[in-house]
């Protein structure tokens, strides 16, 4: 066989393929990498809560992060999520 005769269909970029994202839109940013645990709580914790809503008045908080401040002052952070009420 030689190599004209040989088809193009192996390897290469696809359309479609690779993993998909549970997110509708994603976007790649630098964070400073001290941060980087933080903001996957974060995304963690806005995963957990996203069934918040009117039944659930006061919310949920979640459990504090240790992080240091590009100062370096240790911070505990904690995110809350509470629902907004229509009147």
């Amino acid at each position: 066989m030689t190599e004209q005769s040989k088809s193009n269909n192996h390897g290469g970029a696809r359309p479609g393929a690779g993993r998909k994202t549970k997110y509708e839109k994603t976007v790649v940013m630098r964070v400073p990498e001290k941060y980087q645990e933080v903001i996957k709580a974060l995304i963690s914790h806005l995963d957990n809560t996203a069934y918040i809503d009117g039944h659930y008045i006061k919310g949920e908080v979640s459990d504090p992060v240790f992080l240091r401040s590009l100062e370096d002052n240790a911070q505990n952070i904690a995110f809350s999520t509470q629902p907004i009420l229509k009147k």
